[in-house]
């Protein structure tokens, strides 16, 4: 049997494929390297509280563990079996809820025999103790097809919010018979003042490379560079070694935390780990027979080893997964500005290219590729691509500030807005406001706004009132300097005029739209495609210039900028319509 990578063997762990992945959560199961990388997230601390809570109780006690697949519930279950013992063994634990116990039982009959306690006619003298691993989907299926016997619990499911968006606290009631925690609620990432910062992403990642005897990869690591002289031209050993430094560990998690949030990528701890791993070990490489991967390194070009590089690896595989392509999306070389300009050409006409890479990036970095930066046939394109984008994991909170001017502050105020600032919340209605009035052009009129004929006019517009009163649930401010759990958007609530009740509006504004919003009010007139990618947004804009349409006046404008409106179309008290000239 042929010999592997022996770095590349360890890090298999890390991925999806591999048995270690899956923890068994109804009993302690995790091998010494995934107890070495679990880490105490925020959801764990609770339901540890929860746990404990409900094992000194004698009634009926049902604690869900909900989320969705891949993001570490029977990780944290597994580890708490061990952690709690003596609590853990009070309850039934109903790990995978899409599992049947009996071939002719669907996944929905057996976990209805599971809950069978919690049934209504049951709950107030069963006794039952049972934590539900569960996935949203599942649980959403399962009420739909047995919530008749089980009200009590739907009434707890929609209280809580567990299936919808939105947050409520979870509370101690000596009353209840539920309890949960929802992996949904806590995101990859946290929120604060200065951004979003991600505990998990950059402790797994730093417990990955670290210098730790309990660390079996960094153990191979070094038995491959002492066994193996060819180690010194390998790209998975540089690669491994780059993410040694901290400024390169902080700018992967935050290039991960951009992708969660521009592009509302899921990411689980699961798909994480994989990514690590075949960001680390590139696709082409043939690592499973140790005799033909050395080979395949002396036949390597200049051009081909450096594409295998962490700096360039990340950008240009959007095919491997979810997450490299939202990544893909964020490659610094997508962005031009007039000092990178200026680097680009010095570096282009340099006669050392690796000297001139010393100038702006880490020597440490550029002293193991130095001889395939100076060799002839590496091209200029290959050069520059490698230059912008070490550029960026040398510094890149000043490049991703220069490349996108929308993110710094869309958090910052995400931050305040989930805190309650009414500050920051009258900011975001504003910016909706005055962005919405002006999506179908500046009418140039405070309280006005352009109405889509739906054809474009080049010799008259019409103007009408536009209304956007808020509709604000006054919440006592809070003083959290972190947020773990948060709405990962704006939820923005106005009041309809002339409908039943004042019937509400609610808008969502995610990165997306925050940013071109922010564009409209700089000047950008929105296009076709935006106009087909923000269809909710469009739907909500005509709401508001649709109230009141039987009382409102138009007027109707000559294409004549500078000027007065030329006509005003109104609806008298006696539903006569009257034409004027102003």
């Amino acid at each position: 049997m042929s010999k592997k990578h022996p770095l590349v063997e360890e890090l298999q762990t890390l991925r999806e494929s591999s048995k270690n992945s899956v923890a068994q959560g109804t009993s302690y199961s995790l091998d010494k390297f995934n107890e070495y990388l679990h880490i105490e997230r925020e959801v764990e601390k609770d339901l540890r509280k929860q746990i404990k809570h409900c094992a000194t109780r004698k009634e009926a006690q049902l604690i869900m563990v909900c989320g969705n697949v891949g993001d570490g519930k029977s990780h944290i279950l597994s580890y708490l079996n061990k952690d709690l013992k003596e609590e853990m063994s009070q309850f039934v634990i109903h790990n995978d809820a899409t599992e049947s116990h009996n071939p002719n039982d669907s996944s929905n009959d057996t976990l209805n025999k599971v809950l069978d306690g919690f049934k209504d006619k049951n709950l107030k003298d069963s006794g039952s103790r049972v934590i539900l691993a569960i996935n949203l989907g599942t649980l959403s299926n399962f009420l739909d097809k047995h919530g008749s016997e089980y009200n009590i619990l739907l009434k707890y499911v929609t209280s809580k919010k567990i299936l919808d968006t939105g947050l409520v606290e979870n509370d101690f009631d000596n009353q209840n018979f539920f309890y949960h925690v929802n992996f949904t609620d806590y995101h990859m990432y946290s929120l604060t003042e200065e951004g979003p910062t991600s505990l998990i992403i950059s402790t797994l990642l730093k417990r990955l490379v670290t210098k730790d005897e309990r660390n079996p990869v960094y153990n191979s690591y070094l038995k491959f560079i002492s066994d193996y002289p060819f180690a010194t031209n390998c790209p998975i050993k540089y690669n491994f070694e780059f993410l040694f430094k901290e400024e390169n560990q902080e700018a992967l998690t935050s290039l991960i935390i951009q992708s969660i949030i521009k592009n509302k990528e899921i990411v689980s701890v699961r798909s994480l780990l994989n990514f690590f791993f075949d960001l680390i070990v590139p696709v082409e490489l043939k690592w499973e027979n140790l005799e033909l991967y050395k080979t395949q390194l002396t036949n390597l070009s200049e051009s081909q080893y450096l594409s295998c590089l962490v700096p360039n690896y990340i950008f240009e595989h959007p095919e491997l997964s979810g997450l490299f392509d939202k990544i893909s999306k964020l490659d610094p070389c997508i962005f031009r500005y007039s000092e990178l300009d200026s680097n680009l050409i010095q570096l282009i006409n340099s006669e050392n290219p690796s000297q001139f890479f010393k100038e702006f990036i880490d020597p440490s970095i550029i002293n193991g590729i130095e001889s395939k930066l100076n060799h002839q046939k590496l091209e200029n394109r290959e050069l520059t691509k490698l230059f912008v984008r070490l550029k960026f994991f040398n510094n890149q909170k000043e490049v991703m500030l220069k490349n996108d001017p929308y993110f710094q502050e869309y958090t910052s105020t995400l931050f305040q807005f989930n805190n309650n600032e009414m500050s920051s919340i009258k900011k975001t209605y504003k910016l909706f406001s005055e962005a919405a009035r002006k999506w179908y052009g500046d009418p140039k009129k405070s309280k006005k706004v352009v109405i889509n004929l739906g054809k474009n006019q080049s010799k008259y517009r019409v103007f009408k009132d536009f209304k956007a009163n808020p509709k604000l649930i006054q919440k006592e401010k809070s003083t959290n300097t972190i947020l773990t759990k948060f709405i990962q958007e704006f939820v923005l609530q106005f009041e309809i005029e002339g409908e039943a009740d004042n019937h509400l509006l609610r808008i969502h504004i995610d990165y997306c739209l925050y940013e071109i919003l922010n564009r409209v009010l700089n000047g950008y007139r929105p296009n076709k495609k935006d106009n087909s990618n923000y269809v909710s947004f469009i739907g909500a804009i005509n709401k508001l210039i649709n109230q009141d349409n039987n009382e409102a006046p138009l007027e109707i404008d000559e294409v004549n900028i500078g000027k007065n409106s030329d006509y005003e179309l109104i609806k008298d008290g006696f539903g006569e319509y009257k034409f004027r000239v102003l």
